[in-house]
């Protein structure tokens, strides 16, 4: 047994100490086809130290391993170093290309992705390895080239990229026709992925694609496989819920909503469609209580406020109203709401000057020019509520009572 089998027993053992003193000897008394063999099982396994140590005493007279070296430093976050030993190496070695594919993964981890394609571009002249023309597609599609994506994935086999890659083309495909506004293509290909291997993202897209086409039960068909084979992917229940609502199936959109909650309380997106849905089942107690959780951890509290206000208006709890009052709405609705309250609670002043900061935004509203109108009577503004009451009129010409309104003031 040579130094670096004694090392590598060490490490089963994980006996770190005698591991380290085989590899000094190794160092020193193993061959050089022994030390490399030894430098490429400790990359793999992580050992990145010892590995370049190696690779570095082999380097003279195994240029090749400065791809090894290479890969180490971009591994340890060092890109100046790694592109310095793939400079080492000559267009005329045999390993020129792997040295363009390296350098290629460089650039992208620099954010360089048209730089990155220079390179597979290149490494394409040189060798008909499907792999490049991948490494193509995949920057043409990060970039948004959908169109030259799909010729380049289309050219590829998808079985064989798949088991190399993980990654199906006829996902990518389904992907970028979709992005193009092809969905008919998308939803063929994306169907011809999951049809040859389960993946949870194309099955995912495929959902999505459905659900903006308004294929609600297709849609859910997919989001349900998504549910029972891939139940912690992660951010499908909103969509699925939205999906299962606009499919009238209300209750189970609530419980696809609550699911999504217990793996993440704090997606108020969720949690507004769960209120949504239990006001829709008369709930209104568990209504207010997901806007209230929504509240605590939305940024935007615009969309709360409204729902909450609207909410306390129907029962009639105008001091919950007036309780989000401190906060500057941008919502004129909210704003609507918070007059009303005043109106309700018999502050009229208040309510009058509400309103009246209101008129320039909702003036072309009906309910609010009507709500004004009577308002602007009972502070004895009736000058003004006949002006509103001609505007109002205006919109809505045959509201008899209103007419009659109008009429009276003449008197």
């Amino acid at each position: 047994m040579n130094n670096s089998e004694k090392m590598l027993s060490a490490i089963e053992a994980q006996d770190l100490v005698q591991a380290a003193d085989w590899f000094e000897k190794a160092l020193l008394e193993d061959s050089d086809s022994v030390l490399l063999d030894l430098a490429e099982y400790l990359e793999r396994i992580g050992f990145y130290h010892q590995a370049k140590r190696i690779f570095n005493k082999l380097a003279p007279d195994f240029p090749q391993v400065n791809l090894n070296l290479a890969t180490i430093a971009s591994e340890d976050g060092e890109l100046e170093e790694a592109f310095g030993y793939l400079e080492k190496i000559d267009s005329t070695d045999s390993w020129y290309v792997n040295a363009l594919l390296i350098k290629a993964d460089l650039y992208q981890m620099e954010g360089l992705p048209d730089v990155a394609r220079e390179k597979l571009v290149e490494a394409s002249q040189l060798s008909d390895d499907p792999i490049i023309t991948f490494g193509m597609a995949e920057i043409d599609f990060e970039l948004g080239n959908f169109t030259q994506a799909i010729k380049e994935y289309a050219s590829l086999d998808n079985r064989t990229i798949y088991e190399q890659t993980g990654i199906s083309t006829y996902q990518r495909i389904g992907v970028s026709y979709a992005s193009l506004g092809k969905f008919e293509a998308a939803i063929e290909f994306l169907q011809k992925a999951i049809e040859l291997e389960y993946d949870e993202s194309a099955v995912f897209e495929l959902a999505v694609i459905l659900y903006d086409q308004e294929d609600y039960q297709k849609a859910n068909l997919y989001f349900k496989q998504l549910d029972t084979l891939s139940p912690d992917f992660e951010g499908y229940e909103y969509i699925y819920a939205m999906s299962l609502h606009a499919d009238h199936q209300a209750e189970a959109a609530l419980l696809i909503a609550q699911q999504g909650l217990n793996k993440n309380p704090f997606d108020s997106q969720l949690a507004l469609l769960a209120s949504q849905v239990s006001y829709e089942l008369h709930d209104t107690e568990k209504a207010e209580s997901y806007l209230l959780d929504a509240w605590d951890n939305a940024d935007d509290l615009e969309e709360i406020a409204l729902r909450l206000t609207n909410l306390y208006l129907e029962q009639e709890r105008y001091e919950d109203i007036l309780d989000l009052e401190d906060q500057d709405w941008d919502n004129v609705l909210t704003r609507w709401n918070i007059a009303r309250s005043y109106q309700a609670l018999e502050d009229i002043e208040k309510a009058r000057e509400l309103y009246g900061e209101l008129h320039r935004d909702l003036r072309d509203n009906p309910e609010f020019l009507e709500e004004y109108i009577y308002l602007l009577r009972e502070c004895g503004e009736l000058e003004r509520a006949k002006q509103e009451a001609q505007h109002y009129l205006s919109l809505v010409p045959d509201d008899s009572v209103m007419q009659e309104f109008y009429d009276s003031l003449d008197y």
